[in-house]
């Protein structure tokens, strides 16, 4: 699905603030030495009425185009802390995980309305972690420095989201603001196993760092059994994704077991409608969410076909063909020239080398780019009692 597929309009943001359409998920985290959940990662969506449940990523843009994103964070922030205080109350020692825009940490009122929130919610701050992209710090090291140190000061966990995806000299920060590092995306894992912690790259050279300081290195984008195995190995403590548990919603969050489900999850049914601009739109169809998928492991396996069988099948199709028209034989097309092969560092090299490419004012998290800063207002605002 692509940007095109669907179109947004102004009054959809108000109309989605008044009518409660957005809402937030939460992906657990758990500790490798003890596979038990030590926080959740809270995530963005939006329960549009013609379009359906929309990720963040088709509706993130728009917003921050609309000078609402501040709006935005600040119903996360709240949102999230509510959560948070109430896995409090059911006596879960959880951290709570919050994506937030570099422009949003660098606004002079977001210590201020952070210090209240804690306060409002009765949170402990060293159980909140704000998460912010590398990708900014390397564009912007001094006033992120500043800013992160800041929120250090409450109590505040600061996590440096990215793993080295965009190399930054994290002895520049005197003090150190961050207390955990994450490497997202299941490439990237894979990269940093391949390579292991005496590898030459920035990925092995951040889990290198977090070892030697203690950091929390989470694995972010944890999908099946070769991306879990050997985590603890290359210098992983923590670790996420659906192969452990897809984001849940906070009445979900409380009741799970903790159980792995190993990838058996259904992910979020994500819809939208392709709109034709000369034609009025439909109503939306009742959204149904997809049954988890359950393989049967009690039935048991069917015995080898015989040769007689297998006579019959080819009989059979042969029969069906002989009624049907002679289709033409597909052209032969050249075959296409195979990559070289490449040594595990010259892949390394190149990795970082496309990764660097990458233009700055790319997206993460809940993220404005980093030179945009809005004033946080509504996150100064204190909680309705």
């Amino acid at each position: 699905m692509n940007d095109r597929s669907f179109r947004l309009a102004p009054t959809d943001i108000d109309q989605a603030f008044e009518r409660n359409e957005f809402s937030l998920v939460f992906q657990p985290k758990v500790d490798l030495a003890t596979s038990c959940m030590t926080g959740a990662e809270a995530f963005i969506r939006w329960q549009h009425p013609q379009y359906g449940l929309l990720p963040p990523g088709l509706f993130l843009d728009f917003i921050e185009a609309q000078g609402r994103i501040a709006d935005l964070t600040g119903y996360v922030f709240k949102t999230a802390f509510t959560a948070a205080s109430k896995w409090q109350s059911h006596e879960k020692d959880w951290s709570i995980s919050i994506n937030v825009a570099p422009g949003t940490v660098t606004a002079d009122d977001f210590c201020q309305g952070l210090a209240r929130f804690i306060q409002d919610y009765a949170l402990k701050p060293e159980r909140i972690i704000i998460e912010v992209p590398e990708r900014a710090i390397a564009q912007e090291p001094d006033a992120l420095c500043a800013a992160l140190n800041a929120v250090r000061a409450l109590g505040v966990q600061v996590a440096l989201d990215g793993g080295g995806i965009v190399p930054v000299d994290l002895s520049q920060f005197v003090p150190m603001p961050f207390t955990s590092i994450k490497v997202g995306g299941p490439a990237s894992i894979r990269l940093a196993q391949r390579l292991g912690l005496e590898g030459k790259g920035a990925i092995a050279a951040r889990l290198r760092y977090a070892r030697q300081f203690r950091l929390e290195a989470v694995a972010v984008g944890a999908e099946d059994e070769a991306t879990m195995s050997g985590l603890a190995e290359v210098g992983f403590t923590s670790a996420q994704g659906i192969w452990i548990q897809k984001p849940l919603s906070l009445e979900e969050l409380l009741t799970w077991d903790g159980k792995w489900v190993r990838g058996r999850v259904a992910t979020d049914a994500v819809t939208a409608v392709a709109l034709n601009p000369a034609r009025p739109a439909m109503p939306a169809r009742p959204r149904t969410q997809s049954p988890a998928f359950k393989p049967n492991f009690e039935e048991p396996l069917r015995a080898e076909m015989t040769k007689e069988e297998i006579q019959k099948v080819i009989e059979a199709v042969r029969t069906k063909r002989a009624g049907s028209p002679t289709l033409q034989p597909k052209p032969v097309h050249k075959a296409e020239p195979t990559m070289p092969s490449m040594d595990v560092d010259d892949l390394d090299d190149i990795v970082e080398d496309e990764e660097a490419a990458v233009p700055p004012g790319a997206h993460q998290g809940l993220g404005a780019p980093a030179d945009v800063c809005l004033p946080m207002k509504g996150l100064v605002e204190r909680r309705s009692t």
